[in-house]
């Protein structure tokens, strides 16, 4: 009717429908063995470790690798070689038999080797190589001279006062003459060690040394003195009584025709070639050593 109101009632709202409940899984029987795949898929895959030898083996090829790198590093290459005791031997000869040359490593520089090296050359008596980190190389030589000369056909051979063949030269060097010949190294070692020992001022006096059948050694002076030089012994004492006698011959005037050093520490000396047998010769005057 026309006027009056009418009320709606509001609709109900449907229902949710309930969510079905998840079928319970089945419990596993008592005593049955559980899947292990089930285990394992849950699980976060595992990370594959390297085996103990193998992980140390991969540390110390890093660590070799690294001192070797440290090793040969351009901080060890010789900058700064230094050497001292040669006269006869260049600079250049020294650093050739030692085998170093600017850019050689110090760090692994043999020092000994190096010695052995330069002790192998006739001139070289002796050699020290030292090292000094990180680029320094000192090399000191001490070298041989020449004390006499052996004829050899038609040249010579010089020999120093150990009886190593320095040198073979075509003209006469001008040093005492040993009676002797290279092949027997005992008499060339002992006539050159008589006057190796000497001062350069009484060298240049000896015109030669020779070996005496009872093993003693018989020095010529250029004068024409004979000197009845003795056994290979005292060596050094003889050599400075021999000087003193010789300066004292100069200076006085004295005719003098032998010394003999058989007793360094009471030279004699007379006029002859050697002392009579009878009586003992006359000592000689009280001079003091030089040379």
């Amino acid at each position: 009717m026309w006027g009056s109101s009418t009320t709606r009632t509001a609709e109900p709202k449907p229902k949710p429908k309930p969510k079905p409940k998840p079928k319970p899984k089945p419990e596993a029987s008592r005593g049955s063995t559980p899947d292990p795949r089930a285990r394992t898929s849950k699980l976060p895959p595992r990370r594959r470790l390297l085996p103990r030898w193998a992980s140390i083996g991969l540390a110390s090829g890093v660590l070799v690798a690294g001192v070797w790198g440290a090793a040969n590093s351009p901080v060890f290459r010789a900058r700064s070689i230094e050497v001292s005791g040669a006269s006869h031997l260049s600079r250049a000869e020294v650093l050739r038999l030692a085998r170093i040359a600017p850019g050689t490593n110090v760090l692994w520089l043999d020092a000994g080797a190096t010695a052995r090296r330069l002790e192998a050359d006739r001139w070289i008596a002796s050699a020290t190589v030292t090292r000094k980190l990180p680029s320094t190389v000192r090399i000191a030589v001490t070298e041989r001279s020449p004390a006499a000369e052996v004829k050899v056909g038609s040249g010579w051979a010089v020999v120093a006062a150990d009886g190593t063949v320095l040198d073979r030269v075509s003209a006469d060097p001008g040093l005492p003459s040993l009676a002797t010949t290279l092949g027997d190294r005992r008499l060339l070692a002992g006539s050159a060690s008589v006057v190796g020992g000497m001062s350069p001022w009484l060298r240049a006096k000896v015109r030669s040394v020779a070996p005496a059948p009872d093993g003693s050694v018989v020095v010529e002076l250029s004068s024409g003195i004979r000197v009845l030089f003795g056994p290979l012994s005292d060596i050094s004492a003889k050599d400075q009584a021999l000087a003193g006698i010789v300066r004292w011959a100069a200076s006085s005037g004295a005719v003098v025709g032998y010394v003999d050093l058989r007793a360094p520490l009471a030279p004699a000396v007379g006029p002859g070639r050697a002392p009579p047998r009878s009586p003992t010769p006359s000592p000689s005057p009280s001079v003091s050593p030089g040379g």
